[in-house]
């Protein structure tokens, strides 16, 4: 017998996270933009608060090689293989060069509860072109990309909040 799938969310999901890297990051980024209004009271931060604080004050002191570097391993497990660079030269040669001496905190990122690390990710997207990365304004999502939001866009707002849960 075969079973079907009755939850949309998991094909989403599933079809999220077999797109590039940076597609990924990108579209997280349009998602919590549309968002972020119920994500605060949706994703309030439990007891460690402090602990939500002290991730995303260690990402924001790191230069934006570090950051995206963060990103890139936080939604690929670890399990990247590919490199995003900036595409103007001098800043791609940055972001290859150590130097900021600030270690991604991905275990303190990964021994949140699911609310923190929406709250992290939430904190995150607040400060995007500010004191975190953005993505350049040429930067355009592919077709799976859009598809995907297009599929988010069309569901509740706890749809959402849901799928972004999954994901962070």
């Amino acid at each position: 017998m075969t079973s079907i799938n009755t939850n949309p969310l998991s094909g989403i999901v599933s079809d999220f996270r077999k797109l590039p890297v940076d597609d990924q990051i990108a579209a997280l980024g349009s998602i919590y933009q549309t968002v972020a209004g119920s994500l605060s009271s949706a994703a309030s931060p439990t007891s460690s608060s402090k602990q939500v604080e002290e991730v995303v004050k260690h990402i924001l002191e790191m230069r934006e090689g570090g950051q995206i570097q963060f990103l890139q391993d936080v939604l690929s497990d670890g399990n990247r293989d590919e490199i995003a660079l900036d595409i103007n030269p001098s800043k791609a040669m940055t972001e290859l060069i150590p130097g900021d001496g600030i270690e991604p905190p991905i275990e303190e990122y990964e021994s949140l509860s699911a609310s923190d690390r929406l709250m992290v990710w939430y904190r995150l997207a607040n400060q995007m072109g500010d004191k975190f990365i953005t993505m350049p304004s040429d930067y355009q999502l592919s077709d799976k990309a859009k598809t995907i939001l297009n599929s988010l866009n069309g569901s509740s707002m706890d749809d959402q909040i849901g799928f972004l849960s999954q994901i962070v």
